[in-house]
């Protein structure tokens, strides 16, 4: 039998501490609970930390004026490492951990980005202000 030991994980600041390292911090917070054996918890922290380089390429995409992270490969990059963090959390987490998780419905969001929304069409802009004009009511 193999023995699982509880970790507590913090996506925010890319930190996952056991029961002991968490009792001699002190006021360490996290945001989930999960129960790994040693080798889920190293793919764990293997996955925490591609998380955190993907978020680093993709902040330091970000500020590039003429690129749209609308259907980028970055952005794409990083929605599937985000789901795929977040699918390990779940799959590991405790029944609480896993009821945040499903709250949040962020698996939901990170698989269906709403590129129905005005403003991704062929022509973006035109098709975001035409869809404006006919939403507004004329005053009376």
């Amino acid at each position: 039998m193999v023995l699982k030991k509880r970790y507590y994980v913090s996506v925010g600041t890319g930190t996952i501490e056991d029961a002991q390292t968490l009792a001699d911090l002190g006021d360490y917070s996290y945001e989930y609970a999960v129960e790994a054996t040693d080798q889920e918890i190293r793919e764990l922290r293997w996955l925490m930390s591609s998380y955190e380089a993907e978020t680093e390429k993709t902040f330091a995409r970000a500020g590039v004026p003429y690129k749209s992270a609308d259907h980028d490969e970055a952005t794409d990059e990083y929605n599937a490492q985000v789901r795929e963090l977040y699918a390990m959390i779940y799959r590991l987490g405790t029944p609480e951990t896993r009821g945040h998780i499903e709250k949040m419905r962020i698996m939901e969001k990170l698989g269906n980005p709403d590129y129905r929304q005005p403003g991704y069409g062929k022509h973006n802009a035109e098709e975001a202000i035409e869809v404006d004009k006919r939403e507004r009511v004329e005053p009376k």
